[in-house]
Protein backbone atom coordinates (compact mmCIF):
# COMPACT_ATOMS: atom_id res chain seq x y z
CA UNK A 1 0.00 0.00 0.00
CA UNK A 2 1.34 3.01 -0.85
CA UNK A 3 0.69 6.14 1.70
CA UNK A 4 -0.63 9.57 1.47
CA UNK A 5 0.44 11.79 4.03
CA UNK A 6 -3.59 12.61 5.20
CA UNK A 7 -3.95 8.63 5.70
CA UNK A 8 -1.04 8.29 7.22
CA UNK A 9 -1.69 10.78 9.97
CA UNK A 10 -5.27 9.66 10.66
CA UNK A 11 -4.37 5.84 10.23
CA UNK A 12 -1.64 6.98 13.13
CA UNK A 13 -4.91 8.79 15.26
CA UNK A 14 -6.94 5.50 14.54
CA UNK A 15 -4.26 3.04 16.18
CA UNK A 16 -3.32 1.65 12.81
CA UNK A 17 -0.02 1.20 12.02
CA UNK A 18 1.56 2.44 9.21
CA UNK A 19 4.37 2.90 6.93
CA UNK A 20 6.50 4.76 9.05
CA UNK A 21 5.74 7.26 11.61
CA UNK A 22 3.60 10.58 10.87
CA UNK A 23 6.00 13.65 11.34
CA UNK A 24 4.83 17.57 11.81
CA UNK A 25 6.64 20.17 12.02
CA UNK A 26 4.89 23.52 11.55
CA UNK A 27 1.06 21.99 11.97
CA UNK A 28 0.42 24.07 14.79
CA UNK A 29 1.08 26.81 16.95
CA UNK A 30 2.66 24.59 19.74
CA UNK A 31 4.46 21.74 17.18
CA UNK A 32 6.97 24.55 15.35
CA UNK A 33 10.14 25.94 15.59
CA UNK A 34 11.12 29.53 17.22
CA UNK A 35 12.74 32.04 14.58
CA UNK A 36 16.30 32.23 15.84
CA UNK A 37 16.23 28.22 15.80
CA UNK A 38 14.82 28.53 12.01
CA UNK A 39 17.20 30.82 10.75
CA UNK A 40 20.11 28.28 11.95
CA UNK A 41 18.36 25.25 10.32
CA UNK A 42 18.04 27.41 7.05
CA UNK A 43 21.68 27.85 7.37
CA UNK A 44 22.54 24.24 7.60
CA UNK A 45 20.28 23.05 4.92
CA UNK A 46 21.67 26.34 2.76
CA UNK A 47 18.19 27.53 2.16
CA UNK A 48 18.14 31.21 1.78
CA UNK A 49 13.99 32.06 1.61
CA UNK A 50 12.57 34.50 3.52
CA UNK A 51 11.21 33.72 7.07
CA UNK A 52 7.94 34.62 7.51
CA UNK A 53 6.54 35.04 11.15
CA UNK A 54 4.06 32.41 12.43
CA UNK A 55 3.18 33.88 15.90
CA UNK A 56 4.19 37.02 17.13
CA UNK A 57 3.82 36.55 20.56
CA UNK A 58 5.96 33.05 20.26
CA UNK A 59 8.12 34.35 18.00
CA UNK A 60 7.60 31.06 15.71
CA UNK A 61 8.39 30.90 12.28
CA UNK A 62 6.29 29.56 9.52
CA UNK A 63 7.94 26.39 7.72
CA UNK A 64 8.42 26.86 3.91
CA UNK A 65 7.66 23.92 2.00
CA UNK A 66 11.24 23.60 1.14
CA UNK A 67 12.01 22.49 4.76
CA UNK A 68 8.25 20.43 4.91
CA UNK A 69 9.46 18.70 2.07
CA UNK A 70 12.56 18.17 3.12
CA UNK A 71 11.37 16.32 6.02
CA UNK A 72 8.44 14.56 4.28
CA UNK A 73 5.94 16.64 6.86
CA UNK A 74 2.91 15.30 6.45
CA UNK A 75 0.63 17.57 8.20
CA UNK A 76 -0.10 21.61 7.05
CA UNK A 77 -1.64 24.40 9.33
CA UNK A 78 -4.84 26.41 8.21
CA UNK A 79 -4.26 29.21 10.63
CA UNK A 80 -6.63 32.26 11.35
CA UNK A 81 -5.45 35.23 9.87
CA UNK A 82 -4.85 38.68 12.21
CA UNK A 83 -7.94 39.92 14.21
CA UNK A 84 -8.44 43.66 12.22
CA UNK A 85 -8.99 46.76 14.69
CA UNK A 86 -10.69 46.60 17.95
CA UNK A 87 -8.23 46.97 20.88
CA UNK A 88 -5.03 45.57 18.47
CA UNK A 89 -1.91 47.72 18.66
CA UNK A 90 1.56 48.04 18.41
CA UNK A 91 3.10 50.34 21.52
CA UNK A 92 6.67 49.73 19.95
CA UNK A 93 8.79 46.72 19.38
CA UNK A 94 8.62 45.35 22.38
CA UNK A 95 5.50 45.85 23.24
CA UNK A 96 1.68 45.28 22.16
CA UNK A 97 -1.88 45.19 22.64
CA UNK A 98 -3.78 41.99 22.11
CA UNK A 99 -7.62 41.79 20.39
CA UNK A 100 -8.40 41.07 24.05
CA UNK A 101 -6.95 44.31 25.33
CA UNK A 102 -3.87 42.84 27.26
CA UNK A 103 -0.79 44.04 27.03
CA UNK A 104 1.79 41.69 25.94
CA UNK A 105 5.99 42.55 26.15
CA UNK A 106 8.92 41.07 25.05
CA UNK A 107 10.96 39.47 27.09
CA UNK A 108 14.93 40.73 26.94
CA UNK A 109 18.72 40.23 28.11
CA UNK A 110 17.95 35.80 27.27
CA UNK A 111 17.30 33.68 24.73
CA UNK A 112 14.18 33.53 25.27
CA UNK A 113 11.98 36.07 23.25
CA UNK A 114 8.76 35.36 24.39
CA UNK A 115 6.20 38.29 24.74
CA UNK A 116 4.55 38.03 28.33
CA UNK A 117 1.59 39.15 29.62
CA UNK A 118 1.59 42.60 31.39
CA UNK A 119 -1.53 43.81 32.11
CA UNK A 120 -5.18 43.28 31.12
CA UNK A 121 -8.58 44.57 31.32
CA UNK A 122 -9.47 43.19 34.43
CA UNK A 123 -6.51 43.30 36.36
CA UNK A 124 -6.64 43.64 40.04
CA UNK A 125 -9.85 44.61 41.89
CA UNK A 126 -13.16 42.53 42.42
CA UNK A 127 -14.30 40.70 38.86
CA UNK A 128 -17.82 41.33 38.79
CA UNK A 129 -20.75 40.54 35.76
CA UNK A 130 -20.83 43.99 35.25
CA UNK A 131 -17.15 44.35 35.15
CA UNK A 132 -17.17 41.71 32.47
CA UNK A 133 -19.96 43.04 30.38
CA UNK A 134 -18.86 46.63 30.23
CA UNK A 135 -15.37 45.65 27.93
CA UNK A 136 -15.48 46.21 24.50
CA UNK A 137 -15.50 42.50 23.46
CA UNK A 138 -13.97 41.75 20.59
CA UNK A 139 -16.17 40.29 17.25
CA UNK A 140 -16.03 36.60 16.47
CA UNK A 141 -17.28 37.77 13.01
CA UNK A 142 -14.40 40.05 12.60
CA UNK A 143 -13.35 39.66 9.13
CA UNK A 144 -9.26 38.98 10.14
CA UNK A 145 -9.68 35.78 11.95
CA UNK A 146 -10.82 34.16 8.14
CA UNK A 147 -8.49 36.08 5.84
CA UNK A 148 -6.74 33.61 3.90
CA UNK A 149 -8.41 30.55 5.07
CA UNK A 150 -9.97 29.85 2.02
CA UNK A 151 -6.89 30.11 0.13
CA UNK A 152 -4.31 28.32 2.77
CA UNK A 153 -7.01 25.16 2.36
CA UNK A 154 -6.26 25.77 -1.99
CA UNK A 155 -2.52 26.42 -1.72
CA UNK A 156 -2.01 23.01 0.48
CA UNK A 157 -4.55 21.10 -1.11
CA UNK A 158 -2.68 22.14 -4.86
CA UNK A 159 0.43 20.84 -2.86
CA UNK A 160 -0.48 16.98 -2.22
CA UNK A 161 -2.98 15.25 0.50
CA UNK A 162 -1.71 16.35 3.34
CA UNK A 163 -3.39 16.34 6.99
CA UNK A 164 -4.90 19.34 7.59
CA UNK A 165 -4.65 21.08 10.83
CA UNK A 166 -7.40 23.62 11.69
CA UNK A 167 -5.79 25.65 14.52
CA UNK A 168 -8.51 27.15 16.84
CA UNK A 169 -8.40 30.71 17.01
CA UNK A 170 -8.92 30.78 20.81
CA UNK A 171 -8.45 30.00 24.76
CA UNK A 172 -10.41 30.03 27.68
CA UNK A 173 -7.88 29.57 30.74
CA UNK A 174 -5.00 31.32 28.65
CA UNK A 175 -7.22 34.28 27.52
CA UNK A 176 -8.44 33.82 31.21
CA UNK A 177 -5.13 34.70 32.54
CA UNK A 178 -4.24 36.96 30.47
CA UNK A 179 -6.77 39.52 30.92
CA UNK A 180 -7.70 38.86 34.45
CA UNK A 181 -3.81 38.29 35.56
CA UNK A 182 -2.85 34.87 36.73
CA UNK A 183 -2.81 35.00 40.72
CA UNK A 184 -6.44 36.63 40.62
CA UNK A 185 -7.50 34.01 37.80
CA UNK A 186 -6.43 31.39 40.10
CA UNK A 187 -8.13 32.78 43.37
CA UNK A 188 -11.49 33.37 41.66
CA UNK A 189 -12.06 29.91 41.20
CA UNK A 190 -12.47 29.61 44.83
CA UNK A 191 -13.51 32.96 45.84
CA UNK A 192 -15.89 33.73 42.82
CA UNK A 193 -16.59 30.98 40.75
CA UNK A 194 -19.88 31.91 39.56
CA UNK A 195 -17.78 35.17 37.73
CA UNK A 196 -15.19 33.40 36.78
CA UNK A 197 -17.30 30.69 34.72
CA UNK A 198 -19.19 33.32 33.48
CA UNK A 199 -15.56 35.10 32.17
CA UNK A 200 -15.07 31.69 30.61
CA UNK A 201 -18.52 31.62 29.26
CA UNK A 202 -18.03 34.87 27.24
CA UNK A 203 -14.68 33.34 25.86
CA UNK A 204 -15.91 29.92 24.81
CA UNK A 205 -18.92 32.03 22.97
CA UNK A 206 -16.04 33.97 21.28
CA UNK A 207 -14.04 30.87 20.33
CA UNK A 208 -17.28 28.36 19.14
CA UNK A 209 -18.00 31.19 17.09
CA UNK A 210 -14.93 32.50 15.55
CA UNK A 211 -14.07 28.70 14.69
CA UNK A 212 -17.01 28.18 13.53
CA UNK A 213 -16.22 31.36 10.71
CA UNK A 214 -12.85 29.52 9.72
CA UNK A 215 -14.77 25.88 9.25
CA UNK A 216 -17.02 27.60 6.60
CA UNK A 217 -13.87 29.62 5.55
CA UNK A 218 -12.18 26.87 4.93
CA UNK A 219 -14.47 23.89 3.97
CA UNK A 220 -15.52 21.72 6.83
CA UNK A 221 -14.99 18.56 4.38
CA UNK A 222 -11.26 19.59 4.28
CA UNK A 223 -10.62 20.08 8.04
CA UNK A 224 -9.02 16.58 9.46
CA UNK A 225 -8.07 17.70 12.75
CA UNK A 226 -8.63 20.40 15.08
CA UNK A 227 -6.18 21.74 17.22
CA UNK A 228 -7.32 22.93 20.38
CA UNK A 229 -5.85 23.34 23.99
CA UNK A 230 -3.76 25.27 26.92
CA UNK A 231 -2.13 23.87 29.64
CA UNK A 232 -3.23 22.01 33.30
CA UNK A 233 -0.16 21.01 34.31
CA UNK A 234 3.01 21.79 35.59
CA UNK A 235 6.64 20.10 35.66
CA UNK A 236 5.10 18.50 39.07
CA UNK A 237 1.83 17.59 38.99
CA UNK A 238 -1.59 19.93 37.91
CA UNK A 239 -2.60 23.36 37.53
CA UNK A 240 -5.82 22.62 38.79
CA UNK A 241 -7.36 19.51 40.83
CA UNK A 242 -8.56 17.26 37.88
CA UNK A 243 -11.16 16.67 39.98
CA UNK A 244 -12.81 19.42 40.94
CA UNK A 245 -11.87 22.46 39.63
CA UNK A 246 -11.39 21.07 36.06
CA UNK A 247 -14.63 18.55 36.00
CA UNK A 248 -16.28 21.15 37.62
CA UNK A 249 -15.99 24.42 36.13
CA UNK A 250 -13.04 24.16 32.96
CA UNK A 251 -13.81 20.66 31.39
CA UNK A 252 -17.48 21.64 30.41
CA UNK A 253 -16.15 24.65 28.60
CA UNK A 254 -13.04 22.45 26.57
CA UNK A 255 -15.86 20.24 25.51
CA UNK A 256 -18.05 22.65 24.30
CA UNK A 257 -15.38 24.00 21.92
CA UNK A 258 -13.84 20.30 21.12
CA UNK A 259 -17.82 18.95 19.90
CA UNK A 260 -19.05 22.07 18.04
CA UNK A 261 -15.62 21.68 15.92
CA UNK A 262 -16.03 17.52 15.98
CA UNK A 263 -19.68 18.05 14.92
CA UNK A 264 -19.18 20.71 12.09
CA UNK A 265 -16.51 18.64 10.18
CA UNK A 266 -16.18 15.52 11.89
CA UNK A 267 -11.91 15.58 12.11
CA UNK A 268 -10.19 14.44 15.00
CA UNK A 269 -9.27 16.38 17.94
CA UNK A 270 -5.83 17.51 18.90
CA UNK A 271 -5.59 18.63 22.61
CA UNK A 272 -2.28 20.75 23.64
CA UNK A 273 -1.45 20.42 27.29
CA UNK A 274 1.89 21.05 28.63
CA UNK A 275 3.32 19.65 31.82
CA UNK A 276 1.74 16.89 33.69
CA UNK A 277 -1.29 15.74 32.12
CA UNK A 278 -1.27 12.60 32.94
CA UNK A 279 -4.52 13.78 35.42
CA UNK A 280 -6.38 14.96 32.86
CA UNK A 281 -6.05 12.31 30.31
CA UNK A 282 -9.44 10.73 31.78
CA UNK A 283 -11.23 13.75 31.20
CA UNK A 284 -9.96 14.84 27.84
CA UNK A 285 -11.10 10.86 26.28
CA UNK A 286 -14.11 12.19 27.59
CA UNK A 287 -15.04 15.04 26.15
CA UNK A 288 -13.74 13.27 22.34
CA UNK A 289 -9.97 14.57 22.19
CA UNK A 290 -8.16 12.00 20.28
CA UNK A 291 -4.30 12.95 20.88
CA UNK A 292 -2.59 14.62 22.95
CA UNK A 293 0.13 17.03 22.56
CA UNK A 294 3.11 18.25 23.33
CA UNK A 295 3.64 15.06 25.86
CA UNK A 296 6.17 16.27 28.13
CA UNK A 297 7.87 12.96 28.87
CA UNK A 298 10.56 14.88 31.41
CA UNK A 299 7.05 16.11 33.40
CA UNK A 300 5.89 13.63 36.43
CA UNK A 301 3.73 10.38 35.68
CA UNK A 302 4.81 11.11 31.93
CA UNK A 303 6.92 8.22 30.97
CA UNK A 304 6.19 7.11 27.41
CA UNK A 305 6.17 3.37 28.89
CA UNK A 306 3.72 4.80 31.45
CA UNK A 307 1.41 6.82 29.20
CA UNK A 308 1.40 4.01 25.78
CA UNK A 309 0.62 0.98 28.39
CA UNK A 310 -2.50 2.97 30.15
CA UNK A 311 -4.32 5.45 27.90
CA UNK A 312 -2.96 4.30 24.40
CA UNK A 313 -5.97 1.99 23.27
CA UNK A 314 -7.77 5.37 23.46
CA UNK A 315 -5.37 8.32 23.55
CA UNK A 316 -2.93 8.68 20.40
CA UNK A 317 0.27 11.11 21.06
CA UNK A 318 2.27 13.25 19.38
CA UNK A 319 5.45 14.93 20.54
CA UNK A 320 6.68 13.12 23.09
CA UNK A 321 10.90 14.12 21.79
CA UNK A 322 12.35 15.34 24.67
CA UNK A 323 12.75 18.62 24.29
CA UNK A 324 14.77 20.26 27.85
CA UNK A 325 17.75 17.19 27.70
CA UNK A 326 18.32 15.83 24.73
CA UNK A 327 17.11 17.90 21.53
CA UNK A 328 19.14 20.99 23.01
CA UNK A 329 22.36 19.69 24.29
CA UNK A 330 22.41 15.46 23.15
CA UNK A 331 24.82 14.58 20.56
CA UNK A 332 23.29 13.52 16.98
CA UNK A 333 24.02 9.96 18.19
CA UNK A 334 21.98 10.23 21.21
CA UNK A 335 18.74 12.30 19.42
CA UNK A 336 18.76 9.65 16.95
CA UNK A 337 18.58 6.74 19.28
CA UNK A 338 15.73 8.58 21.34
CA UNK A 339 14.02 9.29 18.47
CA UNK A 340 14.52 5.45 18.05
CA UNK A 341 13.20 4.70 21.24
CA UNK A 342 10.32 6.68 21.81
CA UNK A 343 8.56 5.39 18.11
CA UNK A 344 8.94 1.65 19.50
CA UNK A 345 7.19 2.75 22.51
CA UNK A 346 4.68 5.15 21.01
CA UNK A 347 3.87 4.18 17.83
CA UNK A 348 3.49 0.31 18.66
CA UNK A 349 0.40 -0.48 16.95
CA UNK A 350 -0.27 3.02 15.77
CA UNK A 351 -1.31 6.19 17.86
CA UNK A 352 1.82 8.38 17.38
CA UNK A 353 3.00 11.19 15.61
CA UNK A 354 6.61 12.63 15.74
CA UNK A 355 7.12 15.80 16.76
CA UNK A 356 9.22 17.83 19.75
CA UNK A 357 7.88 18.21 22.57
CA UNK A 358 6.26 22.03 22.15
CA UNK A 359 8.22 23.98 19.74
CA UNK A 360 12.17 23.73 19.03
CA UNK A 361 13.62 26.46 20.76
CA UNK A 362 16.75 29.08 20.17
CA UNK A 363 19.69 26.40 21.85
CA UNK A 364 18.73 23.78 19.42
CA UNK A 365 21.32 22.77 17.11
CA UNK A 366 20.02 22.04 13.41
CA UNK A 367 22.10 19.09 13.18
CA UNK A 368 20.07 17.70 16.03
CA UNK A 369 16.31 18.89 14.44
CA UNK A 370 17.80 17.27 11.15
CA UNK A 371 18.50 14.16 13.33
CA UNK A 372 15.26 13.66 14.90
CA UNK A 373 12.84 13.95 11.63
CA UNK A 374 15.99 11.64 10.49
CA UNK A 375 15.40 8.73 12.57
CA UNK A 376 11.36 9.17 11.68
CA UNK A 377 12.11 8.45 8.17
CA UNK A 378 14.35 5.85 8.78
CA UNK A 379 12.72 3.99 11.64
CA UNK A 380 12.17 0.38 10.86
CA UNK A 381 8.19 0.34 11.16
CA UNK A 382 7.33 -2.98 9.22
CA UNK A 383 5.63 -2.43 6.30
CA UNK A 384 1.76 -2.30 6.07
CA UNK A 385 -0.15 -4.38 3.80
Amino acid sequence: MSWTHRERVLAALNHEETDRVPIDLGGSYATSIVIDAYEALKQHLNLTHETAVLSRMYQLAYPDDSILEYFDVDTRPINPGAYQGGHVKTVDELTYIDHLGVTLKRTTGTQDKHFLAKDGPFWGGKLSRDRIDSFDWPDPDNPGITAGVTEQVARHKAAGDYCLVLNVPGQIIHSGYTMRGMEDFLKDFYKNPEVVCYLMDRLTDYCVRATENMIEAAGPENIDIIFFGEDLGTQDGCMFDPEGIYARYIKPRHERVIQSAKALTGGLSLFHCCGSAYHFIDHLVDIGVNALNPVQVTAKNMEPERLKSEFGERMAFWGGFNTQQILPYGTVEEVTAEAHRVIDIFGKGGGYVLNSVHNIQSEVPPENIVAMFQAGLNHPFKQAT
